[in-house]
């Protein structure tokens, strides 16, 4: 909780910071007529990042995507693991986590372990891989383009059922959000 609280204090004071920087151009203000028109922009969110399908993968915003569908999934302490990854509690027993690949595609995905099977997301290839860290864990990759994925890994405590079926609904949750 207050790492995640920390993260978006330095945010909101980073977004402060280059908002009062860009508003201070020096000199002294002259009224005229400048042949524009002001326009007013306003921003309701405090991430930097897209988290809707546009823009490019390498600035997706994994924590935004997770808070974004966190209501209809029930996940809870969300918090930022790195610039790339997002973690969250799908469930008492059950964590997953969000992880962009900017450049690495499907065929990068490390199979070295476990059961690999090919399937869809929506309407994007993924891969699952069943067992990719523990006998317990899970791993859906969803293809963004043929050199880059977004990763959604689940950890259980109980069963790599209740791990695949968490990454499973946080894929499908989030794939719209995806860049086109």
């Amino acid at each position: 909780m207050i790492k995640g609280l920390s993260a978006r204090v330095v945010l909101a004071l980073t977004v402060f910071g280059a908002v009062a920087t860009g508003c201070t151009t020096g000199g002294t203000a002259t009224p005229g007529t400048t042949g524009s028109t002001p326009t007013e922009q306003t921003s309701d969110t405090t991430s930097t990042k897209p988290s809707t399908g546009g823009g490019s993968l390498a600035d997706f915003d994994t924590c935004g995507a997770l808070n974004a569908v966190a209501p209809q999934l029930n996940l809870t302490e969300i918090t930022p693991d790195d610039a790339d990854k997002c973690d969250a509690e799908f469930s008492p027993t059950t964590s997953v986590a969000l992880q962009i690949w900017p450049d690495k595609g499907l065929a990068d995905v490390v199979t070295t372990t476990g059961e690999v099977s090919s399937t869809t997301v929506g309407s994007r290839k993924a891969t699952m891989l069943k067992g990719s860290t523990t006998d317990e864990s899970c791993l859906i990759a969803v293809e963004v383009t043929a050199t880059s994925r977004v990763d959604v890994v689940g950890s259980s405590n109980n069963s790599q059922a209740d791990s695949c079926d968490a990454v499973t609904k946080v894929a499908t949750a989030i794939e719209p959000k995806l860049p086109k």
